[in-house]
């Protein structure tokens, strides 16, 4: 019936899709069954992201592509985007339902007012401890690999940045549930998870007795598990002495490792309130990359900040481009309500869209001369999907795109490939090991 269907839209980060799969899984629990884009459903959720202007404005316009697509379906939005601005969602054509970050606990709660015809509307109240304990989503939609938040929320201060106002202060999930998930996925049959959070360098703080993200690893490092492990995005200033060597203690561990930069001007940094200066960030890429010699390194580069002048895009573009970098997530700076930023005069729309083109140009040089670069080497992948008859698509421990032969039967299988050329967007491997 399509009563008991629904489809889940989610945007941003890994944190977000970590939320979606949760969400996803109360639903299956109570009865409900997913569907694909187009096909009749009686629940659309909507799982949003706030952390530019660009991210509220494509969630505004695929909440009323989905109003109008599907005028009979529960249209509910939730995210990021709905607990800033629960009003104006709330206002968009079709939306029945609003609820922030903390609110998404209670989905379970929600249904009943659906079955009610009642409309759902509550958002903003302040984050609880993380509710993770007993929820292990076992659905990732599109992806091979599963992802755990074992932390939520940020106690750092960015100058531009709206996440603290909408996930709330940093929350961990202690080592024991941590070390039951992972044992509970690997029995599932994942062969890799993420291990992600808002802010994963301060895993373990809030804890009683305080714990770290150092500690946590090294316990995991001999705890039953998936073959790999992956962390998302580490701050810099979190990458401590202690971190790096629980990081070469853990067998599997991807060789993968994503860095806010934000800026390569120390006068930027400081304005944004970032802790550290370009050349400490050398020195920790470099030290990274020492300890893992085919490492990918990933960055994020906020640009167009009020206070970057051309000589801050400058030795941005340099300390950028000196690097071995793998890939980049260039952001153009978007005034977010309520962050000291947003009361800081803006650079020219025009001139932000310049420069961020400027670096994306450089992310693709330098991502492609990464491609090359492993070509006549050999590493593992994990098989994730079909790419087209007798030809799979894998990830590698270094975070590679790799299309290599094979039948169907090798999906979620980790496999030893030497990587042949390019092509395109992907590395063609051959099969040296099943």
């Amino acid at each position: 019936m399509r009563s008991s269907r629904y489809r889940i839209v989610t945007f941003g980060c890994k944190v977000n899709q970590y939320d979606s799969a949760a969400l996803a899984a109360v639903l299956e629990a109570a009865g409900w069954r997913s569907v694909l884009p187009g096909e009749a459903a009686g629940l659309i959720l909507v799982n949003t992201c706030t952390v530019t202007a660009r991210a509220d404005q494509e969630a505004r316009q695929v909440i009323r592509r989905l109003a109008r697509e599907h005028p009979g379906a529960a249209l509910w939005v939730t995210g990021c985007y709905a607990h800033r601005a629960p009003a104006d969602v709330a206002a968009l054509p079709g939306v029945t339902g609003v609820f922030g970050n903390p609110e998404k606990r209670r989905l379970g709660e929600f249904l009943g007012a659906l079955e009610n015809g009642r409309p759902v509307m509550e958002a903003g109240s302040v984050p609880p401890p993380l509710p993770r304990e007993g929820l292990v989503p076992r659905r990732f939609p599109g992806h091979t690999r599963a992802f755990l938040m074992i932390q939520e929320g940020c106690n750092h201060g960015c100058a531009y940045c709206i996440v603290p106002a909408v996930r709330g202060a940093s929350r961990s999930l202690p080592a024991a549930a941590v070390m039951a998930a992972l044992a509970e996925l690997a029995g599932a049959g994942f062969e890799e998870v993420v291990l992600t959070g808002i802010d994963l360098g301060q895993y373990g703080r809030d804890l009683t007795p305080p714990d770290s993200l150092a500690g946590l690893l090294r316990r995991l490092a001999a705890g039953p598990r998936p073959g790999r492990l992956r962390l998302s995005s580490v701050e810099p200033q979190e990458v401590t002495p202690e971190l790096l060597s629980a990081l070469t203690a853990v067998p599997g561990l991807c060789p993968h490792f994503h860095l806010p930069l934000q800026s390569g001007s120390a006068r930027v940094l400081a304005a944004m309130g970032r802790p550290y200066r370009p050349e400490q960030f050398r020195e920790l890429a470099a030290e990274l990359l020492a300890r893992f010699p085919e490492a990918a390194l990933g960055l994020d580069v906020l640009v167009g900040f009020p206070e970057e002048g051309p000589e801050d895009l400058a030795a941005t573009y340099e300390l950028i481009e000196s690097l071995p970098v793998a890939y980049l997530h260039v952001f153009p700076f978007s005034p977010r309500p309520g962050t000291p930023a947003a009361a800081l005069r803006p650079l020219p729309a025009r001139e932000v869209r310049r420069r961020a083109a400027w670096l994306r140009e450089l992310g693709r040089r330098k991502k492609a001369a990464f491609y090359q670069a492993q070509v006549g080497k050999a590493g593992e992948v994990l098989v994730e999907r079909p790419a087209r008859p007798g030809w799979l698509v894998g990830v590698s421990g270094n975070y590679l795109r790799v299309l290599l032969p094979g039948p169907p039967a090798w999906i979620n299988r980790r496999l030893w490939v030497r990587f042949l050329r390019v092509q395109g967007e992907l590395l063609e491997g051959e099969v040296l090991e099943t």
